[in-house]
């Protein structure tokens, strides 16, 4: 240690380089660490937490920040050990011995202290660390605010100078993903099943929101403040308690109660999560991708008067993709709800799905706004329901024949058209 004293002055600085450093790579490690809904509770986390929500929401230029400093830090703390490494090969008490066992440890040192255990500790507790290293990152962000639009310039030359010739990749067709499948295997019951998992992505593509939604009415719902005994009390469809506001009208936030542990429970309600709202007639394949791009896994399905209906969440969409077998849920509430009396005649609940229900008779749905049967009826006669209201739906005249406050059931009744007279008349 003798031999070192007189490089005090250096090896001071050294130290001190090594805590900057540590310094930005646990703050890389705990920041980007964090999942989205740890990102959205950073709001509640103080001053600290709002700096590093903001400094996340530009993460690139966050990232950059962060190698930049941490490169120029690494820089200085090299040069300093090659220089005293340099005064202790000629010093006559040191060597070059000494020296390069210097080098060694300094190396050591840097690796150990400033990636290693820094980044360990970060990811440990992210967001408590997140909160207290966002201050000083959000000023080193700031000193660079100048400079990383240069840096970023430079990298992006210097890619397309590097390699210029990237072209996007074709898209794959259907027909090359089946014969893909085909081609991947001999066993015939994982074909099937693969077959089957590959129709169903593609009729997600072609499969309205409110096809696949689980209506309002069938949804545990809970206005705040949230009380733990009427919250997870009864059945819980879907695994989702849906949060209204204080009116009960609005559905605003859900509560993944299936993924609640004992000890989430004492304060379950930090754990409910923001929805977003799509059309009635949005592709389910358009609301997976807003789910997994916002990272939420519920969303709220609207009618054209901005009224919620229902919801679709992101376990519905895989489900009904990789195991439509076991999401049975819609067939099954529709052959339960449709009552067929006779080849020309049969009766539905108002709530079934209309384009469902026009599958079932094998029409053409009408285009419009219109989900279920009742809203069908509805907007054909321009007043709510009543007994006796009638509509036509491709060859079938609809009839309100049970209604109370709760359920209503409609009789189809096919109907010869004239062209299907003159058709009859024609082959006479």
């Amino acid at each position: 240690m003798s031999i070192l004293s007189p490089y005090a002055g250096w090896l001071l600085p050294m130290a001190i380089l090594i805590v900057l450093s540590a310094l930005f790579s646990g703050s890389e490690a705990a920041l980007f660490s964090l999942g989205a809904r740890d990102r959205r509770r950073l709001r509640r986390g103080g001053v600290g937490g709002r700096i590093a929500h903001r400094l996340l929401d530009d993460s690139e230029h966050l990232l950059s920040a962060i190698l930049f400093w941490n490169l120029l830090i690494n820089m200085t703390y090299f040069a300093i050990a090659s220089i005293v490494a340099g005064k202790l090969e000629s010093d006559p008490d040191a060597g070059t011995s000494v020296a390069a066992v210097f080098t060694v440890i300094s190396l050591l040192v840097i690796i150990f202290f400033s990636e290693m255990l820094p980044k360990s500790i970060a990811v440990l507790a992210p967001a408590r660390a997140s909160i207290l290293l966002a201050p000083p990152m959000g000023v080193a962000v700031n000193v660079l605010r100048h400079v990383l639009p240069i840096v970023k310039t430079s990298n992006l030359l210097a890619g397309r100078l590097l390699w210029p010739s990237f072209q996007p990749e074709t898209e794959i067709d259907l027909a090359d993903i089946e014969r893909a499948v085909e081609l991947g295997t001999d066993d015939a019951a994982l074909l099937k099943r693969e077959r089957v998992a590959l129709r169903s992505l593609v009729e997600i593509a072609d499969m309205r929101a409110s096809e696949l939604m689980r209506p309002r009415s069938k949804l545990k719902l809970v206005a705040p403040p949230l009380d733990r005994t009427l919250t997870f009390e009864g059945p819980i469809p879907g695994g989702y308690v849906i949060v209204t506001d204080e009116d009960g009208d609005r559905m605003v936030g859900t509560l993944a109660v299936r993924l609640l542990r004992p000890s989430h429970m004492d304060h379950f309600d930090q754990y409910v999560e923001p929805v977003i709202y799509i059309p009635w007639s949005a592709p389910v394949a358009r609301v997976l991708n807003q789910l997994n791009e916002q990272d939420i896994s519920v969303a709220v399905v609207v009618d054209e008067y901005g009224d919620g209906i229902g919801v679709l969440s992101i376990d519905r969409i895989f489900r009904r993709m990789l195991a439509p077998q076991h999401d049975q849920s819609d067939e099954a509430v529709v052959s339960l709800a449709i009552e067929v009396c006779s080849p020309d005649r049969c009766r539905v609940a108002g709530s079934v799905s209309l384009r469902q229900f026009a599958k079932h008779l094998g029409v053409e749905a009408p285009e419009g706004s219109v989900v279920t049967v009742a809203g069908f009826i509805q907007r054909h006669n321009e007043r709510l329901p009543r007994l006796g209201d009638e509509a036509i739906l491709g060859n079938h005249r609809l009839t309100v024949i049970e209604q109370d406050d709760e359920t209503m059931r409609i009789e189809a009744q096919r109907i010869i058209l004239a062209d299907e007279n003159l058709g009859e008349g024609d082959g006479i």
